[in-house]
């Protein structure tokens, strides 16, 4: 991990305008919605927001720009980089992360006494792993890709996924032989809905260290793969 680009990314991330503005109405909408909703129920939402925005420049674009040239002619080591970029901008999201739970924490203490701690800690510490396995899989789908495709690729599987379980259900309930095939067979509606699980998985309400390992294995996949392809990938002179 190198330390300077850890910090350059997580310096270009929060001294935006754009993420000074978002924090504010994080903190905002955590501070008021403690008062009402469930704990822990409308922050980590936009935490993940965030975790899109911040995540998908994390490598794409410089393929793109050509700038990419000029940065591997320091003496940093290729995967270094690019999981000190990851690294950044996890950070960049925890920082914001961190200020909607002290928010709701500290409106929970002023409305209700400080109940629903340890839901509004388990919506943390998710949100936070959360947040690396996103930053993991748009790394893996820009390390192919060029500026910004990355984002475009998860949306679009993440669509596909669900769209193909709703169509699988509905052959399955057909009288074809298709249907009844699918009846019988449910290797394929169980092999998507794994892939879903893992790639794109919602967290418990409670603290469950199981899918904290699910998570957070997934995306140490998802980051050697990124490794593997951004260390062999041809980058050419410019854009390309």
């Amino acid at each position: 991990m190198n330390g300077v680009v850890v910090a350059e990314v997580v310096r270009r991330s929060v001294t935006s305008i754009g993420y000074g503005a978002f924090v504010a109405l994080l903190a905002i909408v955590s501070l008021g919605v403690s008062r009402f909703n469930q704990p822990g129920a409308a922050w980590p939402a936009l935490v993940t927001l965030l975790a899109f925005i911040i995540g998908c420049s994390s490598i794409g674009p410089e393929f793109s720009s050509g700038t990419l040239q000029l940065i591997l002619t320091k003496p940093v080591n290729r995967s270094v980089y690019l999981l000190s970029r990851v690294a950044g901008a996890v950070c960049a999201v925890w920082i914001a992360t961190l200020v909607a739970f002290s928010m709701e924490i500290i409106g929970r203490a002023l409305w209700s006494g400080g109940g629903g701690l340890e839901l509004v800690l388990a919506a943390l510490i998710h949100s936070m792993a959360d947040t690396i396995l996103i930053c993991a899989l748009l790394a893996f789908f820009g390390s192919f890709t060029r500026a910004y495709f990355n984002i475009a690729i998860y949306f679009l599987l993440m669509i596909g996924l669900s769209v193909s379980q709703a169509v699988l259900g509905v052959v399955r309930a057909s009288r074809g032989w298709i249907g009844e095939w699918l009846r019988t067979h449910d290797g394929i509606d169980r092999m998507i809905v794994t892939v879903s699980q893992n790639l794109f998985p919602d967290a418990p309400r409670l603290l469950d260290w199981k899918w904290l390992l699910m998570v957070l294995s997934n995306a140490a996949i998802a980051l050697v793969l990124a490794c593997f392809i951004f260390r062999n990938r041809e980058v050419p002179y410019g854009a390309d």
